[in-house]
């Protein structure tokens, strides 16, 4: 396998093990680590209070009405769980 850039040593955004990546832009070592990211910006966005794309959706499929309550139902019944 030929690699067309020069190949440097990184350090993962998220535990800190040095690795070669490979891909040019590559800021974590692993699949897992790329997923800690994903969920740690998903957390920062909620404690900061950014609404989710999804509400956008379900205010559009349901704007008011019994589905619409149903909805806010289900995303109670969520919310209790988390």
């Amino acid at each position: 396998m030929n690699v067309m850039w020069d190949v440097q040593e990184r350090t993962c955004a998220i535990c800190g093990r040095v690795f070669i990546p490979k891909a040019p832009h590559a800021k974590y070592c692993s699949e897992a680590c790329r997923r800690e990211h994903d969920l740690r910006r998903v957390k920062e966005a909620r404690r900061k209070g950014a609404k989710p794309k999804c509400d956008r959706v379900d205010r559009y499929l349901a704007g008011s009405g019994p589905a619409h309550d149903e909805i806010m139902a289900m995303r109670r019944e969520v919310a209790m769980r988390n």
